[in-house]
Parts: C-alpha cells; structure tokens; sequence
C-alpha cells in the first residue's frame, strides 16, 4: 500500500516537472530561434517479483517504484521564417549554428536577430561597429569578431559571405555537429560537447527563425498531464483512506 503512495506521487513530481516545462516552452512561443525542450524520466527502482511454491522462488516479473527525472532533450527542429527585409536579420536553413563570442567562450545560437553594437571610430574617424545578438554578443566570423564600418551597402551571401559596399570583408562562422552535440545553455545560446565542423546551412538575408513550439500542441500536451497528475492525486486518496481502514478497523478486530 506504502509503495503505491510512492509511486503515485512520483509520477506527481513527474507530471509537475513536464507542466513546468511545457509553460517554459509556450513562455518562448515569440521568441526567436527558440527551441522546445521536453523532459525525459527513468524508473525509480525495479523490485523482482518471485513466486514461492513447494519451498521453490519463481520468478514473474518485477514491479517498478516509480520514476525519476533523467534529462531533458532539446529538438533542433526548424521554425518557420520570416520575413523582415532587414539585412542584420538572418536565418539558417538546414543544420546548423551561428558561432557568437559570450564571457563563456564560443557559443552558439539560431537566433538570427543581428545588430550593429557601436565600437568607437576607425582610422579615418568614421564610426564601427560589431555585428552583435540580442544579448551583446560578438558574432563570428572565420577571421574573429564580425566588425562593420560606415557602410551604405550591406549584404548577406547565401554561403555566409558579409559584403560591405560590394566588397567581402568575412564569412559567417557556421557550425554543425553530430546528434546530441549541442547542449542548450540557457535562452538560445547552445554550447558544443563535442567537436564542430563547418555547416553546409544556407543564410537568408533579411528572414528570421521563429520558435519551433507549437501552442495548440503544447496545450493539448498541457491538459493531458494535468489530468495524469489528478488521476495519481486520486490513487493517493484511494489507497490512503483505505490504509486508513486497515490500521483503524483491521487493527481492532
């Protein structure tokens, strides 16, 4: 009876951490580049079942205990693009990563919304700049730290090649990996757990990534683990009262 109190409410706990994460991915729905994540469990603890007959254990089985939180996965699924007209606002399509500079190092991002972040004057007194994220982060390109001058033309290549006033200055650092290289870090930026190579992603100019979470899935996944989590709070309810019965009733007699 303790044992299906157990594993009802670990199967709570469970049902509390996916509902945490599916309002965590609905949160990013507008968020660009952002990818959903979901989480993963594993058995608590398996107990063998044996059946005892004429002094001999057979075995029947096992019953789990419940379940515990192993990890969360991260789909690297495309979002749809949109259209910004905006030359510092680009998407990748196919696999692949922006390369940014953080204070953590080289990470990496599909986040696509570039600015240009003000660096003083050049030489001939006229301003620069770094092409930059949201977040203040250097973009990279295959010579470092992407730098814009006074420019009145821009554009973006489709293999990544920046070309100021008709003359190309650098290339996009694209990057790509294996399956289960890139480890979400926090808000879009991923950090790489293995090596890297160069990415055969294409960039549109002037498009931007949106999320890949879908809010009609995520509320339909939403109700499916409220009512898992009421019917566990209901199997709790049924075996404590009847536990009740037991020590109060039982007991007497």
């Amino acid at each position: 009876m303790i044992r299906g109190i157990y594993s009802a409410a670990t199967g709570m706990i469970a049902g509390q951490f996916v509902q945490d994460t599916l309002a965590g991915n609905l949160a990013n729905l507008n968020t660009i580049g952002f990818k959903q994540d979901s989480p993963t469990f594993k058995a608590l603890q398996d107990m063998a079942l044996k059946r005892m007959e004429g002094g001999r254990r057979t075995p029947v089985g096992s019953i789990g205990m419940g379940v515990t939180f192993d990890h969360t996965d991260t789909s690297l699924a495309a979002g749809a693009l949109a259209k910004t007209e905006n030359p510092l606002d680009m998407a990748l399509v196919g696999g692949g990563f922006f390369s940014v500079q953080t204070p953590q190092g080289e990470q990496y991002t599909r986040a696509g919304q570039f600015h240009l972040q003000p660096a003083g004057k050049g030489p001939d007194g006229k301003p620069i700049g770094f092409l930059s994220d949201d977040a203040g982060n250097k973009v990279l390109g295959l010579k470092g730290p992407i730098s814009l001058g006074n420019y009145k033309q821009l554009a973006i290549g489709p293999q990544g090649d920046i070309q100021v006033d008709g003359k190309t200055i650098d290339r996009l650092k694209l990057v790509s990996g294996a399956a289960g290289t890139f480890e979400k870090v926090g808000g879009n930026l991923f950090t790489a757990k293995g090596p890297v190579a160069a990415s055969a992603a294409t960039v549109q100019s002037g498009y931007l990534e949106q999320s890949n979470v879908s809010a009609i899935s995520g509320m339909v996944k939403m109700i499916t683990v409220q009512r898992a989590y009421e019917a566990a709070q209901h199997a709790i309810t049924s075996q404590d009262e009847t536990l009740g019965k037991i020590v109060n009733e039982v007991g007497r007699i």
